[in-house]
C-alpha cells in the first residue's frame, strides 16, 4: 500500500475502523488528549512528556463491534532536538505495520496477527511492572470497565477493614486501580489511613498517585508530612521524594508549589534523588522564576557531582517551554560561584 495515503498512526487506526486511546508511559501514566496526539503526530507541537529524547506511549485500540477484543501496543518513537516527532521514524514504523497487518487491520479479526505486528520492531518496548499496572488501571477506568480482582482487597485495606500490618498479600494492580478510581469516599479513607501505613504500602501507593489528580485534602496531608520530615536532623530523602511524586499531577498547584519551595529551601534538596524527582515529575513548578533559581543553585551543589548537574539540566531543558526559564536562571546576575562554575563546565566555558 502507498504510504502517502496514510501519514499518521491515528489515520491508520481510523481507516482500520478502530477506536483508540493513547497514554504517556514516560514521565507518568496519563491519557493524552486527541489534540495533543494529533499535534504531536503532525509535527505541530513537541511531545508533552518527553523521556530520554523519546515519546513513550501506550496505545489501546479495538473494533467497536467487538469491544471485548482490545489490543495494546507500547511504542517508543524518537524526537528531534525540539522535541518534535522524527517523521522518518514514524514513516518507517507505518510501513512495517502496513506490511505485517495490512490496511484493514481489524477486518480480518486476526488477533494473533495484530498482537504480533510489533515483533522485533525497534519502536516497541516493554514497560516495567509498575507502569504496566498503572496503564491497566488507567485504561479500565477510562473505558468504564471493571477494575482487577485485586481492587477490593486494597480498597478494604485503606478503608480500615483489615489491620495496616496485613499488606503483604495485596497485589500491585490493586494499588494502581485504587489510585485511578478514588472518589470522595476513597479519599477520605486514605486521609485517615496514611498516618498508620507501614513504609512498603505507603511507597507503593505514592508510585501510583503520581498518575492521578490528587485531591487538595490529600495534598495537604503530604505537604504536612514533608514539613515534618524537614524538621528532622536527617530528613528521610526517600519519604520526601515519595510525597513529591504523589502530588506531582495534582491540580492543587498552590500547595504543590509550596511543597517544592519548602524542599528546595532546605539543604537536603542537594540530594540528586530529590532534584531528579522535582525536574522529572514537577518540572512545571520550575516555571516559577524563584523556584527555578533555587533549583539550579541546589543542583550546582548536588551530591552526584558535575555529571549529574549536566545530565539533569539537559533533561529539564528538553521539556516543552522549560529552556527559556532554565537559561534565565543560569544567567542570573545573583548566581553563586558554584553555579557559575558548573555552568561553565557544562557549556565548555
Amino acid at each position: 500500500m502507498a504510504t502517502d495515503t496514510i501519514t499518521t498512526l491515528s489515520e491508520f487506526l481510523r481507516q482500520s475502523g478502530a477506536k483508540y486511546r493513547v497514554f504517556d508511559m514516560g514521565r507518568r501514566v496519563v491519557k493524552l488528549s486527541p489534540d495533543e496526539f494529533f499535534n504531536f503526530e503532525h509535527g505541530n507541537e513537541p511531545y508533552p512528556y518527553p523521556f530520554k529524547k523519546s515519546a513513550l506511549f501506550g496505545l489501546v485500540f479495538w473494533n467497536e463491534k467487538q469491544a471485548d477484543n482490545r489490543y495494546v501496543w507500547f511504542l517508543n518513537l524518537p524526537l528531534d532536538e525540539q522535541g518534535l516527532l522524527i517523521q522518518a521514524a514514524r514513516d518507517e514504523f507505518l510501513v512495517m505495520v502496513l506490511d505485517r497487518v495490512g490496511e484493514c487491520m481489524l477486518a480480518s479479526d486476526n488477533g494473533e496477527k495484530i498482537e504480533g505486528a510489533l515483533k522485533d520492531s525497534p519502536y516497541a518496548f516493554k514497560p516495567r511492572e509498575d507502569r504496566m499496572a498503572a496503564f491497566n488501571a488507567q485504561v479500565t477506568h477510562n473505558l468504564s470497565l471493571k477494575p482487577s480482582a485485586y481492587f477490593d482487597d486494597v480498597n478494604a485495606y485503606f478503608s480500615g477493614e483489615t489491620t495496616f500490618d496485613n499488606w503483604q498479600s495485596l497485589g500491585m494492580q490493586g494499588f494502581a486501580d485504587f489510585a485511578a478510581r478514588m472518589d470522595n469516599a476513597e479519599t477520605l479513607s486514605l486521609i485517615e489511613s496514611i498516618p498508620f501505613l507501614p513504609v512498603p504500602p505507603f511507597m507503593i501507593l505514592t508510585t501510583f498517585l503520581e498518575n492521578v489528580d490528587v485531591d487538595l485534602s490529600l495534598v495537604e496531608i503530604f505537604c504536612q508530612r514533608v514539613h515534618n520530615e524537614l524538621q528532622e536532623k536527617q530528613p528521610n530523602i526517600e519519604h520526601i521524594a515519595a510525597c513529591l511524586r504523589a502530588v506531582s499531577n495534582s491540580s492543587a498547584t498552590g500547595l504543590v508549589l509550596q511543597m517544592v519551595r519548602q524542599v528546595l529551601s532546605h539543604s537536603c534538596s542537594q540530594n540528586i534523588e530529590l532534584l531528579a524527582t522535582i525536574s522529572g515529575r514537577l518540572w512545571q513548578s520550575l516555571e516559577q522564576q524563584e523556584l527555578c533559581h533555587l533549583f539550579v543553585e541546589q543542583l550546582a551543589q548536588n551530591n552526584g557531582g558535575q555529571a549529574a548537574f549536566s545530565q539533569l539540566l539537559a533533561d529539564l531543558m528538553f521539556m516543552p517551554n522549560m529552556r527559556t526559564h532554565v537559561m534565565a536562571a543560569l544567567r542570573s546576575t545573583n548566581r553563586s560561584a558554584e553555579l557559575s562554575k558548573a555552568v561553565g563546565v557544562m557549556f565548555g566555558g
